[in-house]
């Protein structure tokens, strides 16, 4: 993957960078205003975007840039003053919570087209509204589908609560819903992995599976057929890794009906997060299921990945009660968490 740093004085021009320098199938890692440093003479240039995109392709770099050059008002020979987005004090806020250049891009261009019309009034209700509206059509989201045996295994980096989001869902479809449940664990690499969910097991009263090879994880599915649901822990894996995302490929490849759902911290930054995306989709994902968004206020990265790789989310976690701190992600749920992000009045 090759990852380059794009600098313009607006999403447009940097978007345009993006496709001349790196092709139409770039990937945006991350985009955010930053202000240039003053000049010899004092003065600033004002705020400028950079966005930082990512290619699988060979990069030819062009000869040159096209030059552009400034409105001129024929009548007088002066440049023309030409209202952009970026001048709106609300849309400035919009764009300064770094969502993915394109999405900001035709929301921009929408507010534009409603800014010339007769009569239009900036009020911040009808970013937000609009804004609201734009999140809610780009977010998928996916209702859990329990009709017949269903096995979801649980995937992801270290760290991010795969072992309590497990056990979670395990006490609700399992207290609530009265669904037969077992619990398997193919992590035998981290020390305590079994003692954990042993612990879960024994509290909710359901039984527990280890499977040290794909052949024994095999056996458990088979033995667990007339089961609703199988619930399968995983080791947290570095995805930068081949070798160990091939051996976990391996494992969750068993069985035809295996679902893998994607656990993703809302604490990782927006590159990471793009990263542990990217490397773990060599394994075909159902969903994302996000955790710890109580530990963090900056939801704009987790939105951008659901843009980037249209995959549902599922469930969100916000604490580590077992099992009260879970929910069912609901479009209008990921909306607040963005527009809360941004500063209105």
């Amino acid at each position: 993957m090759q990852i380059k740093r794009f600098e313009a004085k607006d999403v447009q021009e940097a978007l345009r960078q993006v496709k001349e320098v790196l092709g139409e199938e770039a990937i945006i890692l991350s985009t955010r205003k930053i202000r240039k440093p003053p000049s010899r003479l004092g003065a600033f240039d004002g705020p400028r975007v950079e966005v930082v995109a990512a290619t699988d392709q060979p990069v030819n770099p062009p000869a040159f840039l096209p030059v552009q050059f400034p409105a001129v008002d024929c009548w007088k020979g002066a440049p023309k003053k030409q209202e952009r987005f970026g001048e709106d004090p609300f849309t400035q806020r919009i764009l300064s919570v770094g969502l993915v250049p394109e999405f900001v891009n035709d929301l921009l261009k929408e507010v534009q087209g409603l800014q010339k019309k007769p009569g239009y009034v900036r009020f911040p209700d009808s970013y937000r509204d609009l804004l609201r509206t734009r999140v809610m059509e780009a977010v998928e989201v996916a209702a859990p589908y329990l009709q017949g045996t269903k096995i979801w295994a649980f995937i992801g980096p270290t760290g991010v609560g795969k072992t309590t989001t497990l056990a979670k869902l395990a006490a609700h479809f399992n207290l609530r819903m009265t669904k037969r449940i077992t619990l398997i664990t193919i992590d035998t690499y981290r020390i305590g992995a079994i003692e954990q969910l042993k612990t879960y097991a024994r509290i909710l009263g359901l039984p527990l599976e280890v499977a040290i090879s794909r052949e024994e994880l095999k056996e458990i599915i088979e033995k667990n057929r007339r089961q609703d649901l199988l619930l399968i822990d995983t080791a947290g894996r570095n995805p930068h890794d081949p070798a160990v995302l091939e051996e976990l490929k391996e494992f969750l490849t068993v069985h035809p009906a295996i679902e893998n759902h994607l656990v993703l911290s809302a604490t990782m930054k927006d590159r990471d997060l793009a990263q542990m995306v990217y490397r773990f989709s060599t394994l075909p994902i159902k969903s994302y299921i996000i955790t710890k968004i109580d530990e963090t206020e900056e939801y704009v990265p987790i939105f951008n990945q659901l843009l980037r790789y249209k995959k549902p989310l599922s469930y969100i976690t916000n604490g580590q009660r077992v099992p009260e701190d879970i929910e069912l992600a609901t479009k209008g749920r990921v909306a607040n968490l963005i527009l809360n992000q941004i500063q209105w009045n």
